[in-house]
């Protein structure tokens, strides 16, 4: 088959939609499928395929990494798309990138798959109006987006029963991103990593690996450290990841006075992301927006037993009190739940060793095969 996706954002940018597109790309290719990808103008891209790669013009946006692309001053690079072959669309957002893909789907008289990454509603505090007006106005907006493909694919269960709730009526089919359990084969040593983010021997590592941003829920994580400092400072937590509030944090963590407590190491190449999950020995995450959490799973392939707020997608991917555990959304019961980790080895080993099994399941190899068949599914219903 030959694919068109059309997504908002893409390399170099990297988060958990790009990171999406890429692993089911470079798995289905593998099984014969051609790729062309439609998104935004960066001056920094570098395409490895450039044939395949098909950059709109676009404008700064709030955040750097995340430029708005106005596709519609390009119509000779949209009349192109027409050469190309396109047997499906694969829209990754909803705004303008997502409605030139369905704009082009129409137009070729092909089906339009559209995947929900993000719950979007959690993101109002971006957008300087009532975050009630903005909430009902994108809510309203994926409903209807939704409802004009042929196909919704959702990370998690637990985002298909809020698309429900909205009022969309298209087939929607779960499909997680996958990862490649051989990412994670060649951890850091834990003395490579200390000594690199001088961190002391004989602290448990904690690990959090996302964007420092608002909507992580990171005064929570905060707070929770702040409340295992009360008792103990046999730990220190490592902050992997670049986004809108570093500075902010910093700020806070001096002012709370767990400088030695808490480093912050940037954002990561993500090849040497993949190496810090082994060399940790929890992985924390306060999220309570998290479609899926890709880095879940990723903690999961890697060994590493999870604390998460049970909402949203961590209910999906942790099996409570067997590879990790989900708590409410309670500092107390978060920071305890750590604690208990860091008293009991064996715990941390014997959930480590479950979560690495339970992870083949979100293998990418397996996603890809499931993502296959629903886009042989989907060409044959439309062309009946």
């Amino acid at each position: 088959m030959r694919i068109g996706i059309f997504s908002q954002c893409y390399l170099p940018t990297l988060n958990g939609v790009v990171v999406s597109i890429e692993t089911f790309r470079k798995e289905l290719e593998k099984r014969g499928h051609e790729f062309f990808i439609f998104t935004t103008g960066n001056r920094n891209s570098e395409d490895k395929n450039p044939t395949r790669v098909f950059r709109y013009p676009s404008i700064p946006s709030t955040q750097k990494d995340y430029p708005i692309a106005l596709p519609y001053l390009a119509p000779l690079q949209t009349a192109r798309i027409r050469t190309l072959g396109l047997e499906i669309i694969h829209s990754q957002h909803i705004f303008a990138m997502g409605k030139l893909g369905l704009k082009v789907g129409r137009s070729l008289n092909i089906p339009v798959i559209h995947t929900y990454h993000t719950l979007i509603t959690e993101y109002t505090h971006y957008i300087p109006l009532p975050s009630r007006l903005v909430e009902k106005v994108l809510i309203s907006l994926s409903r209807n987006y939704c409802n004009l493909c042929d196909q919704v694919v959702t990370p998690s269960s637990s985002m298909k029963k809020i698309l429900l709730s909205y009022g969309v009526k298209t087939p929607i089919e779960v499909i997680p991103t996958g990862v490649d359990p051989n990412d994670f084969t060649k951890p850091y040593h834990s003395t490579v990593l200390r000594a690199k983010w001088h961190i002391p021997e004989g602290k448990k590592i904690l690990l959090y690996v996302s964007r420092i941003a608002r909507e992580k829920n990171l005064d929570f994580l905060f707070e929770a450290v702040r409340e295992l400092r009360r008792k103990r400072n046999d730990f220190h937590l490592l902050m992997v990841g670049g986004g809108p509030e570093v500075a902010y944090y910093q700020k806070q963590v001096k002012r709370w006075g767990l400088e030695n407590l808490v480093t912050f190491a940037g954002r990561q190449p993500k090849e040497d992301t993949n190496r810090f999950y082994g060399a940790a020995d929890i992985f924390v995450f306060p999220s309570i927006t998290e479609t899926q959490g890709i880095v879940l799973t990723e903690a999961q392939a890697a060994g590493l037993p999870v604390v998460a707020v049970g909402l949203m997608g961590p209910k999906d991917f942790i099996r409570d009190d067997k590879d990790g555990f989900l708590t409410p959304l309670q500092v107390g019961e978060f920071s305890g739940k750590i604690e208990k980790l860091l008293d009991n080895e064996y715990l941390r080993k014997r959930f480590g060793r479950q979560a690495q099994k339970n992870a083949v399941q979100f293998s990418a190899e397996n996603t890809a095969r499931k993502m296959e068949k629903l886009y042989e599914r989907t060409l044959s219903n439309y062309s009946q």
